[in-house]
């Protein structure tokens, strides 16, 4: 998991960073390869597959799959799918489910479309069946 430092940022500040993340993820004057490889220099291997997880998860059981399936199908654990479930269930997730459902029909959808694929008995790392 990755590790977040125990220093307070100033709420202030905090703000600005995500003002700044959310405009580099939205902005129309950089392109989606542009956008693809900024982020794939920033984030490290294990927050991609942390949130490409995640995003799959909300996605999958917004659709109706039992958080078991899920949780196994995604290695995530019980009380993460649950919590998810319930979050759903309580509409905390509106936002999250809009999101997937229109990135299905993009990197979400492959994302997932390789998860429901049989896994290679060796040789192979989960990180290595998510590259584009």
């Amino acid at each position: 998991m990755p590790h977040i430092s125990p220093r307070k940022v100033n709420g202030q500040v905090l703000e600005k960073i995500y003002k700044l993340l959310f405009s580099a993820i939205v902005d129309r004057n950089t392109s989606k390869k542009q956008q693809q490889f900024a982020f794939g220099e920033l984030l490290t291997p294990t927050e991609k597959i942390m949130l490409g997880k995640r995003m799959a998860a909300v996605s999958l059981l917004s659709q109706g799959m039992s958080p078991y399936k899920v949780g196994k199908m995604l290695q995530l654990s019980p009380t993460t799918t649950a919590k998810f479930q319930i979050k759903l269930e309580n509409g905390k997730f509106s936002n999250v489910s809009k999101l997937c459902s229109v990135l299905k029909k993009g990197p979400l959808g492959h994302y997932i479309e390789n998860l429901l694929k049989p896994l290679p008995r060796y040789g192979t790392s989960p990180a290595q069946l998510f590259k584009e």
